[in-house]
């Protein structure tokens, strides 16, 4: 062995050896810090998707609206009156979409399309028309006259249509007038705050916790609402249950 060799190998063997983990003390509570991204999963976003649902014209001498609902649950409300135009948007849940998207579908099954009335005087009469989204195709349109009859699946889409306008409804409620919801069954009678028109509750969807009223006078109208929605818009009906029952 050459004396240059000798000192490499004693160099080599000099190097120390890893030293090895250490353990905390028995009752020690010492955790070593973990790296974590404080970043929280963001919610999936519903993509964008404007594919026509269903929209709702009405017009009336120089005033005309236009509510228009697409598949990503965008509500787009345009009122037009003497040309001024005023554009307001919503936002529905996937649910509600399903549920109005269902309604409007129903009058795809009607053969005909235009529904008008003869109005005596000078009289003129609030002109719809519906526009019905459908797969690969053009919407379906139907129009009507106010006073025309129309058919019942025709007029659950306009209701349904109709209902979702209160979404834009800024009248206010105080908290004072707020009552719960959660005892509503189908078949309760509940007074508009705004015009005192009455509707009963015909169906009651619990998997999405909406209501849909028809109107009870003339079951023409029809409103698909949130069951939390509902003190919004009409008046308890508890005090007038209990009156009857005193008497």
């Amino acid at each position: 062995m050459t004396p240059l060799f000798a000192v490499a190998l004693a160099a080599a063997l000099a190097v120390e050896p890893p030293a090895p983990p250490v353990s905390p003390a028995p009752g020690s509570s010492r955790v070593d810090p973990v790296e974590t991204s404080e970043a929280s999963p963001e919610k999936p976003r519903r993509p964008e998707d404007k594919t026509l649902v269903a929209s709702l014209d009405v017009e009336q001498g120089a005033g005309k609206e236009r509510l228009s609902l697409y598949r990503d649950g965008s509500l787009v409300l345009v009122r037009t009156y003497e040309g001024v135009r005023k554009v307001r948007k919503k936002v529905l849940s996937e649910e509600e979409v399903g549920i109005i998207r269902k309604v409007c579908r129903e009058a795809m099954s009607l053969d005909v399309a235009e529904y008008r009335v003869d109005v005596l005087g000078r009289a003129e009469p609030r002109r719809f028309r519906i526009e019905v989204g459908r797969e690969g195709g053009l919407p379906r349109v139907f129009q009507f006259d106010e006073l025309a009859r129309i058919p019942l699946v025709l007029g659950r889409a306009r209701g349904a249509l109709e209902g979702l306008l209160e979404r834009f409804d800024e009248t206010t409620v105080s908290q004072d007038d707020l009552w719960d919801p959660a005892k509503l069954r189908r078949g309760d009678v509940l007074t508009h705050r705004r015009d005192g028109r009455q509707y009963r509750i015909d169906r009651d969807d619990v998997f999405v916790r909406s209501l849909e009223l028809v109107e009870a006078a003339r079951s023409l109208q029809r409103l698909i609402i949130l069951r939390e929605d509902v003190p919004k818009l009409f008046l308890d009906p508890s005090p007038a249950d209990e009156s009857e029952e005193r008497q």
